[in-house]
Order: structure tokens, then C-alpha cells, then sequence
């Protein structure tokens, strides 16, 4: 029953890891189809900077969670729940979804038509 977590986690992780590039496949075709049609390719500037300004919170978030995590392990009795697998596992997740977020963020669909691809 041991590395239980970290093997779900890890899992999840790289769900979060496949999920961004679909995305940001989507996204590019979508844009690419929106310019060979003579739409509008990008979004309005005012969402695309409130996007960018997120990204230094999103990057604070996965830094802080992963120090919390590492800190956590090693400073208290951690060791005696979690293994070395189940702390890696965690990180990844962490690290994925921290991606994934970004991703999400920069390539943003607001105003493509997805109906077509």
C-alpha cells in the first residue's frame, strides 16, 4: 500500500503534462484557422495582459507548495507516511498542474472557434 500516493499522483501529474499540450495544440490551430479565414488571431489586449500579469502568482503558487512539501518531508515526521516515490509523485503533480496553468493562461481560446477541428 505504500507509494500508493506517489504513484497517483504521478499519474495525474502526467495527465496535467498531456492535457497542457492538447491544449496548446488546440489553441495554435484554432488561431491558424482564424488567420487563413481573415479572422482576428489574437484576443483583446486587456485580457492578454491581465493573463500575463497572472503568471508571477501562478509560478509563486508552485514554488511555495513545492518548498512546503520538501520542507514539510524532511523537517517533521513526514518520512514515516510519505516515501522518497510519494514525495517525487507530488512534486510532479505540483509542477504539472503549476504548468498547466500557465498554459492555460497564455494560450488563451477567448474568441477562437474550436467547432471546426
Amino acid at each position: 500500500m505504500s507509494y500508493y500516493i506517489g504513484f497517483v499522483a504521478l499519474l495525474l501529474g502526467v495527465f496535467y503534462f498531456w492535457r497542457s499540450a492538447q491544449h496548446r495544440k488546440q489553441v495554435i490551430s484554432a488561431r491558424e484557422r482564424a488567420s487563413a479565414n481573415g479572422g482576428q488571431v489574437e484576443i483583446d489586449p486587456v485580457w492578454s495582459a491581465m493573463g500575463v500579469s497572472f503568471m508571477p502568482f501562478i509560478l509563486f503558487y508552485g514554488a511555495f507548495a513545492s518548498l512546503l512539501l520538501i520542507g514539510g518531508f524532511f523537517l517533521s515526521d513526514l518520512k514515516m507516511y510519505l516515501s522518497l516515490f510519494d514525495l517525487f509523485g507530488l512534486l510532479t503533480l505540483i509542477v504539472a498542474y503549476t504548468g498547466w496553468i500557465l498554459i492555460r493562461t497564455h494560450y488563451n481560446k477567448l474568441g477562437l472557434d474550436f467547432a471546426s477541428g
